[in-house]
Parts: C-alpha cells; structure tokens; sequence
C-alpha cells in the first residue's frame, strides 16, 4: 500500500469513528495531506465544514486550495459565504489566536479544518487555546493540519489530539523527500553557523 493509501484509510478511519474529535495530519508531503483530507471528507457524502484560517490574509482561501494543488476553485467573495466542492459545503473564516472564539461554539459542523498551523506550533499558549477550543465545539471532527514541514514541527501539538496521521511520501516519492530534507538539513547548518556569530 503507498504512503497516500495508507493515509487516506487513516483519516477516513478517524471520520468513521464515533470516539476520535481531533486529528492532526503532519508530515512534509503538503499536497499529498491536503487531498488526501479533502477526498476522505467527500467519500462521506453531503457534509458541511469550516476552514479555520489562522493569521492568513484574504488570499488564505485561495491559498488553502493551491496547497492541495487545485487552483482552478472558486472561492467565496468572502468570509461566511459558502462555497462547493464536489459533496462538501465548505464555509471560511479567519481564526484569531491571540484571544479565545467561541464564535462557532454553538455550530455543529460535520467537520473543520484548521489551517495552516506552523504559525503557532511555537506558542504553547496559542496551542492551549486551540485545545480549549476544541473541547468546546459541538463540531463532530477538527482537523489540524500542517504545511512547511520539518521547518515547523507540529510535535508541541501532539499531546491534545485523538489521532495523528503522519504523510511524508518517502516510499511514495523518495526522490522529492531526499530532496526536502536535504534542504532542511542545508538550513539548519546555516542557522547554527548564523547563530554562533550572533
């Protein structure tokens, strides 16, 4: 079975399942997760969902769907519009963690999205707000979901979640996860050297 197969009977497990609420998807493959996420979603059926955008701009809508490499989609005009894909009615909004929402507390979404989520794997309180967050919603499933990988690590998170599905495409695409970690490993040298003259 390839990495993607593997990975998409995860989260469609995690969606059938009556006791999971929160799953993260890591992992470097960004295209891969992001389609593997959206197919699972729309193999239920009809359903309703929100993507949290956390400190993204307007073009955060838009982006979302570049990173799962569709960028022929229509978005809404704005936020609170809904829009289709396929089975899925997808709403947008723009999640702010410098104070607790409860926005959506009373909404019972089949699912949402929180995206992208490199900003605040460095902020243990920010990490904190998103798990008293969770645990408030009526929201049957919330899925964290990273891009940028191993730049940030969404390890700090991985205490609050039910599940965790891990997408790095190495048997899938070793070539290309060479090719990232190398980078990443190239990066690193330069900090540390950056950071002894410092």
């Amino acid at each position: 079975m390839s990495d993607v197969e593997n990975a998409y009977k995860q989260i469609a497990s995690f969606l059938n399942n009556e006791t999971e609420k929160t799953l993260l998807i890591c992992g470097i493959a960004d295209e891969e997760k992001h389609r593997a996420l959206l197919k699972a979603l729309n193999a239920r059926g009809r359903s309703k969902g929100l993507i949290f955008l956390i400190h993204t701009t307007k073009d955060g809508m838009e982006n979302f769907f570049r990173w799962a490499g569709l960028y022929k989609v229509k978005v809404p005009k704005k936020y609170g519009q809904s829009m289709q894909l396929s089975n899925l009615t997808i709403y947008f909004d723009n999640l702010s963690t410098k104070s607790s929402s409860n926005k959506y507390d009373n909404y019972a979404f089949d699912f949402m999205i929180v995206w992208p989520m490199q900003s605040v794997t460095k902020n243990p309180k920010e990490i904190q707000m998103l798990h008293e967050m969770a645990e408030r919603q009526k929201t049957k499933k919330i899925i964290y979901l990273t891009i940028k990988e191993p730049w940030y690590s969404p390890e700090p998170l991985k205490p609050y979640v039910d599940r965790i599905v891990t997408l790095d495409c190495e048997n899938d695409n070793p070539k290309e996860y060479q090719r990232i970690m190398a980078a990443y490993e190239e990066d690193h040298i330069h900090q540390e050297q950056r950071n002894r003259f410092y």
